[in-house]
Order: C-alpha cells, then structure tokens, then sequence
C-alpha cells in the first residue's frame, strides 16, 4: 500500500505557510519562494511535481547530503516535511553572517549595567538599555572585543 503524499497533500502542506510564494514553472511543476530570505537563494521549495516529488532547500546540511542544496520529500511524512520547510525557511532568514536581522545578546558588567548586542546587518551595534547607540562595529568580534575592554561579559 502506497502511503506517500499526493501532490495535492503537499501542496497543501507548503501552501499553509503564508510567508512561501508558490511560482508555476515547467511540466506543471510549482516552485515556493521566501521572499523575505537573507540571503540571495529564495526558493524554499523546488519542483513539486504532479507525481508527489518535491524538493526543499536544506543548505544547513553538508554538501553530500544534499542535491545542489535541496533534498527530496517524495516519500516523507507531512510531520517530516513540515519540520524541514521550517528548518528551510529559519535557514533563509539568516545573513551570509549567520544571524537573523535583530538577533540580539545582553551583556553584563559588574555594577549591574546592561548593554545590548544586536546584529544589524551588515554591522553590530552596542546599546544603552533607552536605545541610545554606544558604538557600531562592523564585525562581532570588535564589537565583543569593545564589551570586554569595558569590562562587560556576555549574560
């Protein structure tokens, strides 16, 4: 007994995420774009096809595990294929960096002063708790490296 998801059932599945872009493309296949990636690559899902295959953008995982990136969902659960169209999308909302656009540390000195570290891409900026900018960086470790000449250490 054939227990794989039909193309409809997957379209279903990738059409509940507000944030993809479905794009029809060659073959009657569909492609899903997030168009809030980033970084350059957007699409998150690659040609479901009408005979159920689909591919989802994986470039979290190495190289060899991947096909150009992607892997394919033909005969996952629509559990297991959710849980990679959210590991997908969290992916593509990271910078070239790492980070994800507001990502933010507190850090701590001795006299009970905090000063927040936040990734504003492509800089990090050090702020006082009213917003007020200490000082921007263009990389994290000089702005780590500041926090801790002024002797703030990560909370």
């Amino acid at each position: 007994m054939n227990d794989m998801l039909s193309f409809e059932e997957k379209k279903a599945i990738f059409d509940s995420y507000e944030e993809l872009t479905a794009t029809k493309v060659s073959m009657n296949r569909l492609n899903y774009h997030f168009k809030d990636s980033a970084v350059p690559k957007t699409m998150a899902i690659r040609f479901l096809h009408p005979n159920g295959n689909a591919l989802i953008y994986a470039g979290y995982l190495p190289k060899e595990e991947t096909d150009k990136g992607y892997i394919s969902v033909r005969d996952e659960t629509e559990e297991t294929i959710r849980s990679m169209v959210d590991q997908a999308i969290a992916h593509l909302k990271k910078t070239a960096d790492g980070y994800e656009e507001g990502y933010t540390e507190l850090w701590f000195d001795n006299n009970g002063d905090i000063l927040r570290l936040i990734y504003d891409n492509p800089t990090w900026v050090v702020a006082l708790p009213n917003d007020q900018v200490e000082g921007v960086f263009n990389t994290k470790d000089a702005a780590e490296g500041y926090l801790m000449d002024e002797e703030f250490f990560e909370g």
